[in-house]
């Protein structure tokens, strides 16, 4: 993977200093290509009286898209493939490697397809397919299976969708930036084209739909205020822009903001480790007394965890040493939970509240020439893993309705019509990821007559995991079919088993003890697979 941290040369500069163009490239096929004319490549500087009302390839829309996460970068990926010159403005300093595995589900693989090709192989190239997985529910404490469900594999294969994936944050967000320093060319010989889209140290803290009507203007920390067709909020559940849209205390997060809290203080770790499972299961769920524990293999011979800790109140502060809490905690738990944190270090822990977000109902996140994006309006829990596939969909969506826009004095309209697109699809799986919390919080009192609940809720939950997940994966832009899906499925699967094994052979020739754990459960993965 190429190197996370773009360096920048200065933000602004005269509209002569840079030219761009845009070459056509594999990963658009089928799709149109616009010239960016050398006024649009420097509008930073340009006067929004120069910019004509109809949209052009001489002039195409222009889109300031505050937050460079993986949200704001695949719709600046999109956006540009629909023609639109776009720059990204992101807060930090520089990107550094950041957070575990997350699951990108099969709409989102799709919408990554549809997007772009070379995207899509890019982003396989360094994921782990949930396919020949099971995945579940598991009783904390005796690590005994509950309930299975393989809806995550079974669906994809039967309605020719992509395969579900885990992938680390940082690797797929390394794979977005290559996308757009290779898919389009610069002429600028003193930045590539990465560091012409993505301008870092660049936090908008507040906008101002300009009172001619003719663009929005967005004020950055550092008092520059930069000017365009279109504003994307994009800046995650703690917005400014949205903050602003909505009348919200600006820079406030936790308690003081609007965003829910879900009862959870969260931990996660990432060692490396050899259970018995490692290639035969997907995702395990561990419930037990007022907490839940999620697990999932992810490439080079380690696994994702997560620790979901019952918090009575938000805002609790961080544990100086998150292992030995979590080992007291966690006490009498099944083995595979208590080994995972044992070997986990405890300096690489991370900890935080969780908090999700309905969205808004009643009130439009379009305002004039801005709108919002990803968790800036629908922030999900990560249990039903939807947080990065329905920023791609709205990233996606957001470039079709934009695409159609002939002159700028529609922008407003296009934006409107954007938000009645996504809000019935965002608010339905933001409420099915918060369902599933809440059903967990039911479940793991029951734990003593776990016979009685196998008996009776078992024969449901088949049907309610088919429904939940067929109706997640109903966003599918581009199919694939089933036996491309299972050959690219089968080279990964061959890959994450070499890329294990040689991770947990150089560990040991350095002396380093890989940690495991034995099969000690009845009705272990092994079986429920042969079964």
């Amino acid at each position: 993977m190429a190197a996370l941290a773009p360096t920048l040369g200065a933000f602004a500069r005269p509209a002569h200093a840079h030219r761009s163009r845009r070459r056509v490239s594999s990963s658009r096929v089928g799709r149109s290509a616009s010239r960016v004319s050398p006024r649009a490549a420097g509008w930073f500087a340009e006067p929004t009286a120069d910019v004509p009302d109809a949209v052009s390839a001489d002039a195409p829309l222009r889109v300031l898209v505050a937050g460079g996460g993986l949200g704001g970068l695949f719709a600046a990926i999109c956006l540009r493939n629909a023609g639109a010159d776009v720059v990204v403005l992101e807060r930090t300093a520089s990107y550094r490697p950041f957070g575990g595995p997350i699951q990108l589900a099969s709409n989102g693989v799709s919408v990554i397809k549809a997007t772009s090709e070379s995207l899509f192989r890019r982003v396989h190239d360094v994921s782990r397919p949930f396919w020949r997985t099971t995945s579940g529910i598991r009783d904390g404490l005796k690590g005994n299976w509950m309930f299975t469900f393989g809806a995550i594999t079974e669906l994809p294969d039967e309605q020719d969708l992509p395969f579900s994936i885990c992938v680390d944050r940082s690797d797929l967000q390394a794979a977005l930036l290559e996308e757009i320093s290779e898919t389009h060319a610069c002429d600028d010989e003193n930045e590539n084209e990465t560091q012409r889209v993505v301008r870092m140290d660049a936090a908008v803290v507040r906008y101002a739909n300009r009172a001619d009507g003719r663009g929005v203007d967005a004020t950055l920390a550092d008092g520059r205020v930069v000017t365009a067709d279109v504003l994307v909020g994009a800046d995650g559940i703690w917005s400014a822009v949205r903050a602003q849209m909505f009348g919200e205390p600006g820079g406030v997060k936790g308690a003081g903001s609007t965003a829910s809290f879900t009862g959870y203080k969260l931990f996660s770790g990432l060692p490396l480790f050899k259970p018995y499972y490692y290639e035969d299961v997907g995702y395990s769920a561990f419930i037990g007394p007022d907490h839940y524990f999620v697990t999932c293999p992810d490439r080079a011979g380690r696994v994702q965890w997560y620790g979901f800790i019952k918090a009575s109140t938000p805002e609790s502060p961080d544990v100086d040493d998150p292992k030995a809490f979590l080992e007291t905690t966690l006490e009498g738990w099944a083995p595979e939970v208590l080994e995972l944190i044992r070997a986990t270090d405890p300096a690489t822990i991370e900890q935080r509240d969780l908090w999700d977000r309905f969205p808004s109902v009643a009130k439009s996140w379009a305002d004039g020439r801005v709108t919002l994006l990803g968790d800036s309006c629908h922030a999900t829990m990560p249990n039903i893993g939807q947080g990065a596939g329905l920023a791609f969909e709205d990233g996606f969506e957001l470039a079709k309705v934009l695409k159609d826009v002939r002159s700028r004095s529609e922008i407003p309209a296009a934006l409107r019509s954007f938000y009645r697109r996504r809000i019935a699809r965002t608010a339905a799986v933001q409420g099915l990821g918060r369902m599933n919390s809440e059903a967990i919080k039911i479940l793991t009192p029951l734990l003593p007559i776990r016979p009685l609940v196998e008996y009776f809720i078992g024969p449901f939950l088949p049907l309610v995991f088919r429904a939940q997940f067929g109706y997640c994966y109903s966003f599918c832009p581009q199919k694939m079919d089933a036996r491309d899906a299972r050959a690219l499925a089968e080279e990964m699967r061959a890959r994450h088993k070499k890329e294990a094994e040689e991770a947990w052979a150089d560990a040991e020739a350095r002396g380093v003890a890989v940690v495991g754990v034995e099969n000690a459960h009845e009705n272990p993965a092994l079986e429920v697979l042969a079964n």
